[in-house]
């Protein structure tokens, strides 16, 4: 049992959007971890003063005492990534890290991480997402963590520094970290073919496992104290570190949740005792990789320790700057009307959703495999929140966004409706797919800024 539940005490229940899911939040003695980071980050936000040392963040890993700070970070939605960074998403939200700035790659390669702490990338396509953020992203990534900001990868995300000399990766190389899932040739597939393996130029990586896996920390710095723990694997590496990195966490066993896509054996040669978190210096700044999806929302000792890693390594010193859009701020019956539209075509687009769940239909985009289920956990991620801005007397926004987030939704209705108009006809939508995927990410971004946007507003 928890001994604490739901939001703190100074937040109305009716502005918690996930109700009293952070009882989910505990360890083995109790403690929610969602309500602690929430209640210094809400501290912090109004203007506390808090110490690493104080009796408030005992909960952190013992350091230098050192003022604590909410740390400005970066979530990267941009071209290639999948619908994994949505879980970054709950992590902030539920940890109240409310200053967020969603990123595509043209934003990235427009200099805006020079005003952040914190950049984060969760899953995807990594060579869709090197090849969209090109030279000029990769020198940007790059110029920011060496300058003292702190990387945060995990899945397609760790893969992207590590080295490599296959095109657009080879951007990248800012690691001495290689992997291990690599294979001169393909291994046999038990299950899930396409999910397992991925030709890699002359070579092929391969995913040994799916689902639950458990971990064990190497108890340094801000993974001490927490001993063995789970994380979700779905295709993020096993690695194999140089001496320039610090492992913070090992692949330890399998459980009774994990899916084995190879043979058990092959499973075991290539995970167990590996690296499955690192923690790597680059210049003043660090990146932490992680192999398993830390910040999935049911593993909340693994998002515990991404909070840890953020306050132990972000920028020392405040960033200020924006995030370079123009910010207004909307209320009364414009922002009545505003949320009402938006409200209608989500619940629009999510009762076709629900329709092609039904259908016996994939997409494949990239080297990515995309089913139907994917689409609802955009806009349910979207939907979630919407109470929020209802109730909100006011929200903030920028002009970009208020210009194209009610057409961006009804376009999103659209597609979906001519991609079940195309099933129900025995049509192909392979050809579509790109387009609504790409709909609905920007979409969520509209909406999801908009939303961390007008929380820091109530702060």
């Amino acid at each position: 049992m928890c001994a604490a539940s739901g939001p703190p005490s100074r937040f109305s229940r009716k502005f918690w959007p996930f109700g009293d899911r952070g009882a989910t939040g505990c360890h083995n003695n109790g403690i929610n971890f969602y309500n602690f980071y929430a209640s210094i980050n809400q501290k912090l936000a109004r203007g506390a003063e808090i110490l690493y040392g104080d009796e408030e963040a005992s909960l952190l890993p013992p350091a230098r005492p050192c003022p604590l700070r909410v740390p400005r970070i970066g979530l990267y939605a941009g071209s290639g990534t999948s619908h994994s960074w949505l879980w970054f998403v709950d992590l902030f939200d539920r940890m109240f890290f409310h200053d967020v700035v969603f990123l595509d790659e043209d934003m990235v390669k427009n200099g805006v991480l020079k005003n952040l702490d914190v950049f984060a990338m969760s899953g995807g396509d990594t060579i869709r997402i090197a090849e969209g953020l090109g030279a000029e992203g990769a020198y940007e990534l790059e110029r920011f963590i060496g300058e003292g900001g702190l990387y945060v990868g995990s899945c397609a995300g760790a893969y992207l520094p590590l080295k490599s000399s296959k095109q657009h990766l080879d951007r990248f190389n800012f690691v001495d970290i290689k992997i291990a899932n690599i294979s001169k040739t393909a291994p046999t597939v038990k299950q899930l073919g396409r999910k397992a393996t991925t030709a890699y130029g002359c070579d092929y990586v391969y995913h040994p496992v799916r689902e639950e896996v458990r971990l064990r920390s190497t108890e340094k710095g801000p993974f001490s104290g927490v001993g063995s723990f789970l994380a979700p694997l779905y295709g993020g590496p096993s690695m194999v570190t140089g001496n320039a990195s610090e492992i913070m966490a090992q692949y330890d066993a399998f459980t009774k949740k994990t899916l084995f896509l190879v043979d058990e054996t092959l499973a075991e040669k290539t995970l167990i005792g590996n690296v499955a978190a690192v923690r790597s210096e680059l210049g003043n700044g660090v990146l932490y990789l992680f192999g398993p999806h830390f910040e999935h929302p049911h593993f909340p000792i693994a998002n515990h320790l991404v909070a840890n890693a953020i306050f132990w390594d972000m920028k020392k010193s405040s960033v200020g700057g924006t995030s370079g859009m123009s910010e207004i701020v909307l209320d009364g019956a414009a922002k009545r009307k505003l949320v009402r539209d938006i409200k209608r075509e989500i619940s629009n687009a999510r009762i076709v959703s629900v329709g092609l769940e039904a259908a016996s239909v994939r997409w494949t985009i990239g080297c990515k495999i995309y089913e139907p289920e994917k689409i609802r956990v955009f806009l349910e991620a979207i939907w979630k929140r919407l109470g929020r801005l209802e109730q909100s007397p006011r929200i903030q926004i920028s002009n970009q966004t208020l210009e194209e987030m009610t057409p961006s939704a009804c376009e999103v209705t659209r597609i979906l409706r001519e991609v079940k108009s195309r099933i129900d006809d025995r049509l192909e939508t392979q050809g579509i797919a790109p387009h609504l995927f790409d709909s609905l990410r920007r979409l969520t971004m509209f909406c999801l800024q908009t939303y961390f946007n007008s929380l820091l507003l109530d702060n």
